[in-house]
């Protein structure tokens, strides 16, 4: 599962949308298209993000819902950007993808990389993602362990980012961190990896910054799909709410998010989902058929 952070379907508008002035064949789709045509016959859902709850969807309860099937919103009675509050937390220890995961004997992982610093921070500045795996046993991947040895890759797809913040670690291209994420995936039951800078870009409205973004995306995407063994492997893209898509604003949107499949079955496994939290419930609900 690659859960991106901010990206909705816009409007074909070339002066706010970058999907719309920087051609993505993974990203193609618009709130007027009617053909979306995607590489490898990967399988479009539009997805409803606000879980039945006014407003501006947001990250926190967002990505509570992707990876619990809870309903974040409602059962907070609102949306809430940032980070989870005391009953998202609560929800994640419960109802984590990772416990689930574990309590049917399977082996999830996060490839994103740690460094130890992150976990001195109090729990109201832990993300929802970090949580989720928190509920279960699984091990975190920490950057010298991980990271520097080829068995983790960065948010940023490059590790150019924490070289700027003073760490030694070797600089990559999109296509290596594919290429890391693609060895990971062979040793789990599932595999998440987090990509937060199109969320950034998107309240930042920075339309040369999305061009860098999208641009990493699509080696990455590129070089993932065509070595994933997509006849025994499902690769899964969605997201929490929309900005990206629409940097006229500096807010997140309304729009549906993109959920994206690819890999055997992906048309009738796509049937399944509808609203944000029906994805962990179908990717479970996938694993343990797939495993009978």
């Amino acid at each position: 599962m690659i859960f991106i952070d901010g990206i909705g379907i816009g409007e074909f508008d070339k002066n706010k949308n970058p999907f719309a002035r920087f051609y993505s064949p993974y990203f193609p789709e618009f709130v007027d298209s009617n053909d979306v045509r995607l590489p490898l016959d990967g399988v479009l859902i539009p997805t409803d993000p606000t879980m039945g709850v006014q407003g501006l969807p947001q990250s926190a309860t967002g990505q509570t819902a992707l990876l619990t099937g809870v309903n974040a919103s409602q059962q907070l009675g609102r949306h809430l950007s940032g980070f989870p509050s005391p009953t998202l937390r609560k929800i994640l220890k419960e109802e984590s993808i990772f416990l689930k995961l574990e309590q049917k004997n399977k082996v999830g992982t996060f490839a994103n990389a740690f460094v130890p610093e992150y976990f001195e921070r109090p729990d109201r500045r832990i993300s929802a993602t970090t949580w989720s795996l928190k509920a279960s046993h699984f091990p975190f991947r920490m950057l010298k362990e991980d990271l520097v040895n080829g068995n983790a890759i960065s948010h940023d797809l490059t590790n150019e980012f924490l070289a700027k913040m003073g760490y030694v670690v070797p600089i990559r291209k999109p296509e290596e961190s594919a290429e890391i994420l693609g060895q990971i995936t062979e040793s789990v039951d599932f595999c998440l990896f987090e990509y937060i800078l199109t969320d950034l870009v998107g309240h930042q409205r920075d339309m040369d910054w999305a061009e860098i973004e999208l641009n990493k995306l699509n080696r990455f995407l590129e070089t993932l799909l065509n070595q994933f063994n997509l006849s025994e492997h499902l690769l899964l893209l969605t997201s929490d709410h929309g900005n990206f898509e629409d940097l006229s604003i500096s807010t997140h949107t309304k729009n549906w998010v993109p959920t994206t499949i690819w890999g055997k079955g992906a048309t009738e496994l796509g049937k399944k989902i509808k609203r944000i939290e029906d994805v962990p419930k179908m990717i479970l609900a996938h694993i343990e058929n797939t495993n009978q």
